[in-house]
């Protein structure tokens, strides 16, 4: 496929000051290249020289002067696709362009903009949306900027209710392979910060206290490097002028030099310098912004000294590849750690190359661009929803846009659909005046709201989950149950939201109390039968479809922000993949930690469970399940399998936490057996098999019809007399089997378990881990199970329990073991011991160390 790479820049030129556009694009080009694509690397004549000699292959570059040319231009070259690196360019496009167009916004305009106060910032904002309309796909170089550039989408006309057109892609490194760098005590440190000094970006402080700590502490054994200049397309304009406190710092720690051509500034990097500087006050463009700065250190091997605030600090945390500091006020620690043990940054330059290759590789980070040039999806904008025609004309349609591919079905569903009722009149004014005070507001309230969440922090965690837990009678239930009971001894409280917009929970040292939302709070959101009817629209199956509510209703959000200003809880802890839009909207307003707990790998069980399921269907619930779980801070999954699962999905290793489910060993060891012969008239020579679950989850009731059908038959024919109790609620309307009864829901099962001879687990389908095990375990019960029943349990076959997968093997081990009673009890004693580490407070233990990691 050829690609046109429309740039605001010329191609990277190693003798040429370059720009961030530059470097961006030579990630974006080699990815795209080493992929089997065809690059031609356009751009503005009066922003370059003419194209450098000695382009690999499969990459050219050509300029243009005009928009003539580059019609021109483009219908020369006749690519298949363009991929446009900045906003503005889209303006110098012929309107009849009827191409697959992908958009970078790697640096969110909107936000600088604020800061240029001779751009008329509505003027821009209508502008750029405009632009917006044209694209088809778009990319950012971070999760937060995929987050605030959604609003802007759903501005310019896109639907994004199911999933947004947006792709993170982070500024790329790895064009060369270096070693590591070497300390010694010897060694005299020397700092490094540079680049163009934008309005948005206010260093001077911290560098200031930075500057005066090595002159305390120094010695002479360490110094400040900053490379400095005007941006390389204004740099005819006079030098910026040093402050005063710049002026103030001793040349003895302090050397300035100019921007360097991009080879030779690599190279100085690299043979004189030691760690790299990210350090500026915090405001919305910085909290948001993916520095090119940072990434140019790091490819060095030299490690990072980042604020908190920035996404990239947690990757630092986690490959050790730096130091992350809060306040100015951590500057003087920080040096004087740094002096103690110089030798530390060999291993933090060998972590931050490592980081570079395992996330920021050109190779892996392209990746969703290739996806979405395999099968290109046109985007089909609808209305704006504010005015985008006062200062500029409306774009008009693409010429045939019949011709484009279609788009996915499930933006097709009209907005109102999942919109309150009201007055047309009324939303449309709503919107002119959202649309009016959004460009001065949005960053307000994004500061506003990062202000708060600094405040009043407590330890205490908000689980958002679905709301039947009580009475906790099906695996998912017990897990969530048991996991806020746990954790409620460990931190000051737990609180847990479901689509309960009434009432919610909190549990202090496990007791539970219920507590109510303000009304005005249960008022707000959209119309429970709508959410339903646009999740069904979308191909997620009806039975299924309460698990993906928060996908449409907004007011998971609202209240999670709620509980969480008011309680001072900063861990949000989402019970399945939908409920991660609420936890993760959370910790992108007001900070904290967004945890994400699979209980399955969702969309693969589905798939399995549901034999009608659309192709779109499976691709909405995997685009859901996937985009939470990348965007959460931290994945619990209860299998190695789930685990490996995800890891092939493209979940970084470092996020996923196996933790697995837990079992009340307490409650087991308190219950007394019950008499279940007598209870339901079992004959004496009848041993008693069990099973247990809920049988509307079709596995389960699966299970007990190939208990009835296949299994039943055998031991009659075996000469074995057996009576199958299958507990648990909503068993079917008719008899299996004579020989198989159907209790209903009882209030605990372990009594149920305690008397029974044998625990049965024919299970032919489902995910996640079977809990039922681990009851049958706590119960001291010998188990005879499928590999399926049994997945996600590390147990070793023939010692904690029998795995058959064979029909008829499978009577015979059920006959073998009612015949042998002492190996009964011998798996029975394996079984219990096996469980005894995965008590409720032990499991809940490994949340903790994920709760109090950020």
């Amino acid at each position: 496929m050829k690609i046109l790479l429309i740039t605001h820049g010329e191609p990277l030129d190693p003798g040429r000051i370059a720009s961030g556009n530059s470097v961006r694009a030579r990630g974006l080009a080699l990815g795209l290249s080493d992929a089997g694509h065809t690059l031609v690397q356009v751009y503005p004549a009066t922003l370059g020289g003419p194209p450098p000699r000695g382009v690999r292959a499969g990459l050219r570059a050509r300029s243009y002067r005009d928009r003539d040319a580059l019609t021109a231009l483009i219908a020369e070259e006749a690519p298949d696709a363009l991929l446009v690196g900045y906003w503005e360019l889209i303006e110098l496009l012929p309107e009849s362009l009827d191409l697959p167009l992908i958009l970078d916004v790697v640096a969110p305009r909107i936000l600088e903009a604020m800061y240029q106060e001779h751009l008329d910032l509505a003027d821009e904002v209508r502008r750029t949306l405009l632009c917006y309309r044209r694209a088809d796909r778009f990319l950012v170089g971070n999760q937060r900027q995929a987050s605030f550039l959604l609003p802007w989408l759903l501005l310019a006309g896109f639907d994004c209710r199911v999933a947004a057109p947006i792709d993170v892609v982070p500024i790329s490194a790895g064009f060369e392979c270096l070693k590591p760098l070497t300390c010694s005590p010897e060694t005299r440190l020397r700092l490094v910060t540079g680049g163009v000094s934008w309005p948005w970006r206010r260093t001077e402080d911290w560098l200031d206290a930075l500057v005066w700590a090595l002159d305390r502490q120094g010695r002479g054994r360490a110094g400040l490097v900053v490379l400095s200049g005007r941006y390389v397309y204004d740099a005819d304009q006079a030098p910026l002028e040093l402050s005063e406190s710049e002026r103030a710092w001793p040349e003895s720690i302090v050397e300035r030099h100019g921007l360097l051509p991009y080879g030779a500034m690599r190279e100085y990097l690299r043979r004189t310098c030691h760690i790299g500087l990210e350090l500026a006050d915090e405001n919305p463009e910085r909290w948001h912004s993916q520095s090119f700065r940072a990434m140019e250190f790091l490819s060095l091997g030299l490690p990072l000294i980042c604020n908190r605030y920035t996404e990239l600090a947690g990757l630092v945390c986690d490959y050790d590849a730096g130091w992350v500091i809060d306040r100015i006020e951590d500057i003087d620690g920080l040096v004087t750690a740094l002096l103690a043990r110089p030798e530390t940054i060999a291993e933090k330059s060998a972590n931050a190359l490592r980081l570079v290759e395992e996330r920021f590789h050109y190779g892996r980070t392209i990746q969703p661009v290739l996806d979405f040039l395999a099968t290109p999806v046109r985007a089909c904008p609808g209305a704006p929803l504010i005015d985008l025609k006062s200062t500029a004309p409306a774009v008009p349609p693409r010429a045939d846009q019949s011709a484009a591919a279609p788009c996915e079905p499930s933006i097709q569903t009209p907005v109102a659909r999942v919109l309150p009722r009201g007055s047309a009149r009324f939303k449309a004014l709503a919107r002119t005046a959202l649309g009016q005070a959004r460009p001065w507001l949005k960053p307000l309230v994004t500061t506003l709201m990062r202000g708060l969440g600094r405040l009043g922090r407590r330890r205490a965690v908000i689980l958002v989950s679905r709301s039947d837990i009580h009475p906790a009678n099906h695996g998912a239930a017990v897990k969530i149950e048991r996991t806020a009971w746990g954790l409620s001894f460990a931190v000051e409280a737990v609180y847990l939201i479901s689509e309960d917009r009434v009432r919610y929970h909190e549990v202090r040292q496990g007791q539970w109390s219920e507590r109510r939302f303000p009304l005005w709070l249960q008022l707000l959101g959209p119309d429970p039968e709508q959410v339903r009817a646009f999740l069904l629209d979308s191909g997620i199956p009806a039975e299924d479809a309460f698990l993906y509510r928060p996908v449409a209703d907004w007011s998971f959000i609202a209240r999670t922000l709620y509980l969480a200003l008011i309680t001072g809880a900063r861990v949000y802890q989402a019970e399945f993949p939908a409920y991660g839009r609420a936890t993760c909207w959370t910790r992108d307003l007001l900070g904290g930690r967004a945890l994400l707990v699979e209980h399955n790998v969702e969309y693969r069980r589905l798939a399995e469970q549901v034999p009608d399921l659309s192709p779109h269907g499976y691709e909405v619930l995997r685009k859901v399940e996937l985009g939470w779980c990348k965007r959460s801070d931290a994945v619990v999954v209860v299998s190695e399998s789930d685990r490996q699962r995800l890891l092939a999905d493209g979940v970084a290793p470092e996020r996923l936490h196996l933790i697995p489910h837990g079992v009340d060993l307490e409650a087991f060891a308190r219950a007394a057996p019950l008499d279940l012969r007598a209870l339901y008239a079992i004959p004496p020579e009848c041993a008693v098999l069990v099973y247990h679950g809920i049988y509307l989850y079709p596995p389960n009731l699966e299970a007990m019809k190939v208990m009835a059908d296949e299994i039943l038959p055998r031991l009659e024919q075996l000469g074995v007399a057996v009576r199958v109790l299958a507990i648990g609620p909503h068993p079917p309307a008719n008899e299996l089997h004579p020989s198989l009864r159907f209790t209903g829901p009882v209030e605990s099962v372990a009594p149920y378990l305690k008397g029974a001879d044998l625990a049965v687990v024919p299970l032919q389908k489902g995910g996640g881990t079977r809990m039922k095990i681990l009851d049958y375990f706590a119960a001291g019960l010998a188990v005879v199970s499928t590999a399926k029943g049994a997945e996600g349990i590390p147990i070793t076959p023939g010692v904690e329990a029998l795995i058959v997968d064979d029909h008829d093997a499978f009577a015979q081990a059920v006959a073998e073991l009612l015949a042998d009673p002492e190996r009964r009890a011998h798996l029975g004693a394996a079984a219990r011991a096996f469980v005894t580490a995965l008590d409720w407070r032990t499991i809940a233990a490994r949340y903790l160390e994920l709760v109090d990691s950020g």
